[in-house]
C-alpha cells in the first residue's frame, strides 16, 4: 500500500507532497490538474516492485522502471514526463513495511531513470488500475491485440485485461469475498458476471442474480449488450471474484463515475467504502455526487479503522498545480464541481421563477 509521494517537476506539478490513507483516497480537481497522473505514478511505483521477493538488480531496474513509466503514461520518451521548461524531475515514494524508492531523470532522458535510493520491502499483491474506458465489451482478443500490435491504449488497459483473465475463486476463498460483490450483482446489476470462452457475459437468471448459484443458466447476455454502467460495475465484481482485488491489495480507479447514474453511483460508493476496510483504494473523480456519497458512506461506517483522505488539486495563476489534503471535503479548497453545481442551481431557480 502506498504511503507517500513527493514529486518535483513531474508533468504539471512543480512540487507536491502527498500522503495516502491505507483505506480510501479521493482525488478531485478540474480537467488538466493531473488527477490521472497522480494515480498512474502511484500505480507505476507499486507495479514495478510487486511480486518480487528481493530487491531487483539496479542495472536492470533503471531500464525496467523507465519502461513502465513510458508505457503507463504512453510517453514517447521518458524525458517528456518532466515539467515543461524544467531540466530535472524527481520522485520519492514509500509504502508499507518501510519500503521506499527515490529516482530522478532529466528532460533529455530516453529510457533510463537514475536510482537514488531503494529500500526494498516486499509487495506481495499486484496493484490494480481501472482506467476510464470499460473493456468488457471488447475483451475477446483484446489482450492478444495489445500484446502484438501498437494500439492507442496505455499499459493500464493491458494490465487490466491480464487481471480479468484469471478464473474465479472457488469454495471457501470465494465465500470470503462474497460480501464485497454480492449486493452489486443481486440488487444493481441483477446478473452474475461470467467469463466463458474468452468473452464476458451477464447471466440474468433470477437464481443466479440472487447468489444461489454461480454457473451459467443459459439466460446469459453478451457484455456488449449491457449498459456501459453495468459493464463498469461488472469489472469491479469480477476482479473481486477472481482474487485480483482482496485483502491487502491497492486499487487505483480513474473516473469511476463515467456513465453511471446517481443510483449506481450511490451503490458504487457504498461498495468502495466497504472494500476500503480490507484494501487501499485511490480514485480520481470529477463527480461532486460521488465525492459526497463516499464521504456520507464513510461517516456512517464509524467502525471502519481506516480513514478517508481527500486531495484537492488547484491551478495557480502561473499555471502550476497545487495540492491540498484533508480528511474533510470542506478543507481542500474551492471545488470547481461544487461551484458549478451551485451556480447551476441559481440559474435553474431563476428560470423557474420567470
Amino acid at each position: 500500500m502506498l504511503k507517500k509521494l513527493e514529486i518535483k517537476n513531474f508533468t504539471c506539478f512543480p512540487e507536491a507532497k502527498l500522503e495516502f490513507s491505507p483505506g480510501l483516497n479521493v482525488i478531485v480537481g478540474e480537467n488538466g490538474t493531473g488527477k490521472s497522473h497522480l494515480l498512474k505514478l502511484g500505480y507505476a511505483v507499486l507495479r514495478s516492485l510487486a511480486g518480487q521477493d528481493k530487491a531487483p538488480a539496479k542495472e536492470v531496474y533503471y531500464r525496467d522502471l523507465a519502461k513502465d513509466l513510458k508505457e503507463i503514461f504512453k510517453a514517447e520518451v521518458l524525458g517528456n514526463l518532466c515539467s515543461t521548461g524544467k531540466t530535472q524531475c524527481s520522485v520519492k515514494s514509500s509504502w508499507e513495511d518501510n519500503g521506499s524508492l527515490d529516482f530522478d531523470f532529466s528532460d533529455k532522458a530516453q529510457d533510463l531513470v537514475k536510482l537514488q535510493n531503494l529500500e526494498f520491502a516486499p509487495l506481495t499483491q499486484q496493484p490494480v488500475f481501472i482506467p476510464p474506458k470499460e473493456i468488457l465489451s471488447v475483451y475477446y482478443g483484446f489482450q492478444a491485440a495489445l500484446e502484438k500490435r501498437e494500439l492507442d491504449f496505455d499499459a493500464t488497459y493491458l494490465d487490466l485485461a491480464r487481471s480479468l483473465s484469471s478464473t474465479p475463486l472457488k469454495g471457501e476463498e470465494l465465500q470470503k469475498v462474497f460480501p464485497y460483490f454480492t449486493e452489486l450483482e443481486k440488487e444493481h446489476i441483477k446478473a452474475n458476471v461470467l467469463q466463458r470462452g474468452g468473452r464476458f457475459y451477464f447471466d440474468r437468471d433470477p437464481s443466479v442474480a440472487s447468489g444461489q448459484k454461480n454457473s451459467p443458466s443459459g439466460k446469459d447476455m453478451e457484455a456488449s449488450l449491457m449498459a456501459e454502467g453495468f459493464r463498469k460495475l461488472g469489472v469491479l465484481v469480477y476482479l473481486i471474484k477472481n482474487g485480483s482485488l482482496g485483502e491487502g491489495t491497492s486499487l487505483f480507479w480513474d473516473e469511476p463515475e463515467a456513465n453511471l447514474n446517481p443510483k449506481l453511483l450511490t451503490a458504487l460508493a457504498a461498495i468502495l467504502v466497504k472494500l476500503s476496510s480490507i484494501m487501499q483504494i485511490t480514485v480520481a473523480t470529477h463527480s461532486l455526487f460521488l465525492m459526497r456519497e463516499l464521504d456520507i458512506c464513510f461517516r456512517k461506517r464509524s467502525e471502519l479503522p481506516k480513514k478517508v483522505l481527500f486531495t484537492g488539486l488547484h491551478t495557480q495563476d502561473n499555471g502550476a498545480i497545487s495540492c491540498i489534503q484533508s480528511e474533510k471535503i470542506s478543507e481542500i479548497g474551492d471545488i470547481a464541481a461544487l461551484d458549478a453545481s451551485l451556480e447551476q442551481t441559481d440559474r435553474f431557480m431563476a428560470v423557474r421563477n420567470l
